[in-house]
């Protein structure tokens, strides 16, 4: 067979390929931290084909690094999974799921990515089942599962966290979610059981509407300069509902117009402006999970096991065991 790279290339690549993938995984996760949220107020070509290749790339390589990092685990059995080089890569695992979980600048390039919300599901069930298998693996002392058990799970709450904000985006549950709940008004029983006496007893049932006052909402923030973004925010609340295709009655017409119509041009797309940009985060960011009560409680563990692992790391596994006990493998510590 023909070898079309050189022997020490192949050699270089077999000793640093999941410390590349690492490395670029790491890369990738800071494009879309910067990039990732700027689409949104500029329109740039390259800003928009940095961002979709970083999307693109982000998930491929962090899996990829994870089949990598799993083959080492089996190919020459238990005492090969325990060999220094082997623990400090499989510590890797846990923060490649991290990864996978994604920032909360993105979650999705495009309206359409939201509908394979089942597919992200699939994938979190996959890699977490990989990981578990690399952590089961190479579990020797106390030490490294005091260190990757935590990661591991923070690991599954950001890509659980992901998941779960794309399935709330998608047209279906979205539509839903703007959905007010039922609500035939006060004493409907009664009217029902009073007008089926009355057709009962063979008299007739004249129905007429009922003038009902409009009560238009009025903004009156404390600091003047919020005033735009309060009322764009209300508005906001408003026409949300054409995004999900549903429409709006006439209270909410009018109280949308009493919101403009003392208003600007200039001041009135500008509100359009920060109503895009609050639908941008909606679709496409984390949005959802961040102001809400589960993601706030979510977020507060995960940010404890982020703690707990920097400090096993820091205190125990750098200066205690492992980088000391194998010196030769320090940038692995490093990394």
């Amino acid at each position: 067979m023909v070898q079309i790279f050189p022997a020490s290339v192949v050699k270089l690549w077999n000793e640093w390929d999941v410390r590349v993938l690492v490395l670029t995984s790491l890369c990738l996760q800071i494009v879309l931290i910067l990039f990732g949220n700027r689409r949104k107020y500029i329109a740039k070509i390259w800003i928009r084909i940095v961002t979709w290749m970083a999307y693109l790339s982000a998930d491929w390589v962090a899996t990829v690094a994870l089949g990598m990092i799993s083959s080492f685990q089996g190919d020459d059995g238990q005492q090969n999974a325990q060999h220094p080089n082997n623990l400090i890569m499989a510590s890797w695992a846990p923060f490649l799921l991290v990864h996978l979980g994604g920032p909360d600048t993105i979650t999705s390039y495009s309206i359409e990515d939201n509908e394979l919300w089942l597919r992200h599901l699939l994938g979190l069930i996959v890699q977490v089942g990989m990981t578990l298998y690399i952590l089961i693996r190479t579990a020797s002392t106390t030490y490294h599962v005091l260190l990757v058990v935590p990661a591991f799970v923070a690991g599954i709450i950001k890509y659980g966290e992901r998941t779960w904000v794309l399935r709330s985006a998608s047209s279906e549950k979205l539509s839903d979610s703007l959905l007010p709940p039922p609500n035939p008004g006060n004493g409907y029983a009664d009217l029902a059981e009073t007008y089926s006496a009355i057709i009962a007893r063979g008299e007739e049932v004249g129905l007429s509407a009922v003038p009902e006052g409009i009560s238009f909402m009025q903004v009156n923030p404390d600091i003047t300069e919020a005033k735009t973004l309060q009322e764009a925010h209300v508005l906001f609340q408003i026409f949300r509902r054409l995004y999900a295709n549903l429409i709006l009655d006439f209270h909410d017409q009018g109280r949308c117009h009493d919101m403009t119509r003392n208003h600007s041009a200039e001041d009135v797309f500008k509100q359009v402006e920060i109503e895009l940009g609050f639908m941008y985060d909606v679709l496409h960011t984390k949005a959802i999970a961040v102001h809400s009560l589960k993601g706030v409680i979510f977020r507060s563990f995960s940010l404890l096991c982020y703690i707990s692992t920097a400090v096993v790391f820091c205190f125990v596994i750098d200066r205690l065991f492992l980088c000391q006990q194998f010196s030769y493998y320090r940038f692995e510590c490093q990394l």
